[in-house]
């Protein structure tokens, strides 16, 4: 029930409350209620008027009464009813209460179910990580393995072993008007710089009964001013007939030109005001004065009692050192044709110089090509070697297993003619050419060249 509703109750019963205390009242005035005497000729009509009156109001009252008690019990049920309701309510607020305390508790749990699932994730994010570690290390390591095993099956197969083996003996010598020695080595010990060179007859020519057409050259160049070296390789093509001559010819005729323009060289290499320019041309000049040179090989052969050209191609690489003690040693690399000069440095050889233009299509060489010569300046460190090739033993240094077993036996020593030569001799599967190198092993100090002694 609303406030409005019990405010009409009370109200009703003051005014019951109010009759009945009235009724009382009056009678009381009157005296008690007894039984009406038998009307009698003496009661006046005053007297039976207030009788009337009385019995009326009684009836009143009692109705009143009635309709109050009525209204009582209507009251107390209605009383109970909001009692029940009240009680329900609370009920419901104490399932509220509980209800919003197990609301409070499922949001804890699921911030902690929350913090959990990221622990997790990121624990499999880091797990992750470090499978894929453990995978790659895994895979380095199968392949370090796998590299170790072909190393090993290669040692086994062939004469690639831990020490070096004789050098090949031919089984015939070589027929033809330009023959030479099937092999031949060089070489000097210089203070900080170690020198050997060699050249051996390919597996191809003597299989053939074919000469030797590579030749190498070691000379002081006692011309330029400051002390230096000059290394030279040269390579003849296969079917050259004068080709073993005109390498021949080649070195010899580039030992000259650099002694007759020994000076200028000199200056361009190592003087302050050095210019590249004038160091192509006077290259360019000697490089022609060589093709002029080789040209006398086979005078009155060719149409017309010119020479030969294509008798007398070859590839030539040379290289210019300067010699003493220096923790950097400058360079000179230059040539024409399909030779190499190349660095072992930690135990990796790696190509620094390369004379020919493959872009051309076409293996530039000498006589023809004289003025197409390429140079390079270059330093070294000490410890580093420098080799330069002919192309077929290039091709055996940039080999991997091939080239780590020559960069193990070459690494950090000076090893003896014989050696040397046995080494680049060694019978392993090439492309059968002529095998011609000159490697410089700098030591920036004669003592540390004194105490890699083999």
């Amino acid at each position: 029930m609303t406030t409005t509703t019990w405010l009409i109750v009370l109200l009703v019963l003051s005014v019951v409350a109010n009759v009945a205390l009235t009724a009382q009242l009056t009678a009381r005035r009157r005296g008690p209620l007894l039984p009406a005497p038998a009307p009698t000729v003496r009661d006046s009509p005053q007297t039976l008027h207030d009788l009337e009156t009385t019995r009326l109001e009684l009836d009143q009252v009692r109705r009143a009464a009635d309709h109050a008690t009525g209204l009582m019990q209507g009251r107390d049920l209605e009383l109970g009813r909001v009692r029940g309701l009240l009680a329900q309510s609370q009920a419901q607020a104490a399932d509220a209460a509980a209800a919003a305390e197990e609301a409070r508790a499922l949001r804890k749990e699921r911030e902690e179910l929350l913090t959990r699932l990221r622990e997790l994730e990121e624990e499999v994010r880091r797990r992750s990580r470090e499978r894929d570690d453990a995978q790659s290390q895994a895979l380095a390591r199968i392949h370090e393995l796998e590299r170790r095993l072909a190393d090993a099956e290669a040692r086994a197969e062939g004469p690639l072993g831990p020490e070096p083996v004789s050098p090949a003996i031919p089984r015939q010598l070589p027929v033809g008007r330009d023959t030479t020695a099937d092999s031949s080595v060089d070489g000097a010990d210089l203070g900080p710089v170690v020198v050997r060179a060699a050249s051996a007859r390919g597996d191809r020519a003597r299989h053939d009964g074919e000469h030797r057409r590579d030749a190498v050259l070691l000379r002081f160049a006692e011309e330029i001013p400051a002390p230096t070296l000059l290394s030279a390789v040269a390579a003849g093509t296969p079917r050259g007939r004068w080709s073993q001559s005109a390498a021949d010819r080649a070195c010899r005729s580039l030992a000259t030109q650099v002694g007759r323009y020994g000076e200028g060289l000199g200056r361009e290499l190592y003087g302050p005001d050095g210019d590249d320019g004038a160091l192509g041309a006077l290259l360019r000049t000697a490089l022609q004065g060589v093709a002029h040179s080789m040209r006398l090989v086979t005078r009155g052969e060719g149409p017309g009692g010119e020479a030969d050209d294509a008798a007398i191609e070859v590839s030539l690489t040379g290289l210019l050192t300067r010699l003493g003690d220096g923790r950097e040693r400058e360079h000179l690399a230059f040539g024409v044709g399909d030779g190499a000069l190349l660095r072992l440095r930690d135990g990796v050889w790696t190509a620094e110089f390369t004379p020919g233009d493959s872009a051309s299509g076409r293996t530039r060489r000498l006589p023809a090509d004289a003025a197409r010569v390429g140079w390079a300046r270059l330093t070294t460190l000490p410890g580093d070697v420098l080799a330069v090739c002919s192309p077929p033993m290039a091709e055996l240094l940039l080999r991997d297993v091939v080239g780590a077993w020559f960069a193990a036996r070459w690494a950090g020593r000076q090893p003896y003619l014989t050696s040397f030569l046995s080494e680049v001799n060694v019978p392993v599967r090439s492309t059968g050419g002529d095998r011609s190198v000159v490697c410089l092993w700098d030591f920036g100090d004669a003592r540390d060249a004194r105490s890699a002694t083999p």
